[in-house]
């Protein structure tokens, strides 16, 4: 079935060089934009996660999770950048890029840092609840997402959020390390942090460099591990 061309690919249209100026503006914000993320957890964390029993069951935490994580990074941009960036922040932005023909919906991002000057293409990030550090089987298909390009199709740059209930950071990524078809490694920028970066040949997108944050969301009194 043909699909018809949404507004943005009619406003915004891509030729070669357009790709080529969206892949270095992913490049160039990368470290603002993860700088955001991590920012904004520590405040979710140090505000309102450390008042919550994560061992009790509760229902649509992921949901609960990234809409109130998005509030605090949107906090967080609108104070440092007073609405002017080349960057907007948003929660559940729609990737039309691969999209199903009408009447399907679109994928959309848990969050997204989209390019205002043009605005098909965003920074995306998905997140997922993980329970325990061997419970990934949800965050290694957001992985396949953007290892197969229906994620971050117009960039090589892309994040993944695992909010840990339970376990270490290390224990994820080990669990991690075995599962992914490619080296954790850790990102330079943030190496306070528990972020790795996993980097990705793709057929049909520019190649990925993937920033996996392990983000830990029981009751602590220390910094974000």
């Amino acid at each position: 079935m043909t699909r018809r061309p949404t507004f943005s690919e009619m406003r915004w249209p891509m030729d070669r060089e357009s790709a080529a100026q969206a892949q270095r503006w992913a490049e160039d914000v990368s470290a603002q934009v993860i700088d955001w993320t991590w920012r904004g957890f520590d405040q979710l964390r140090d505000v309102h996660l450390n008042q919550v029993d994560f061992s009790q069951p509760l229902e649509q935490v992921e949901r609960d999770l990234t809409s109130k994580h998005f509030m605090c990074i949107n906090q967080l941009w609108a104070m440092e950048t007073s609405g002017f960036s080349s960057v907007s922040p948003h929660h559940e932005y729609p990737e039309n890029e691969t999209r199903p023909p009408a009447p399907g919906r679109p994928p959309a991002y848990d969050l997204a840092f989209v390019w205002v000057e043009n605005q098909r293409v965003a920074w995306p990030i998905e997140a997922k609840v993980v329970q325990t550090p061997k419970a990934i089987a949800a965050y290694i298909g957001d992985v396949e997402k953007f290892v197969s390009g229906t994620a971050a199709p117009l960039t090589g740059q892309g994040g993944l959020i695992a909010y840990l209930l339970a376990g270490e950071p290390a224990e994820f990524f080990d669990e991690l390390q075995a599962r992914v078809p490619a080296n954790l490694e850790v990102a330079p920028a943030f190496q306070t942090r528990a972020h790795r970066l996993s980097h990705h040949q793709r057929d049909q997108a520019p190649a990925l460099c993937l920033h996996h944050m392990s983000m830990t969301c029981k009751r602590s009194s220390g910094p974000t591990s």
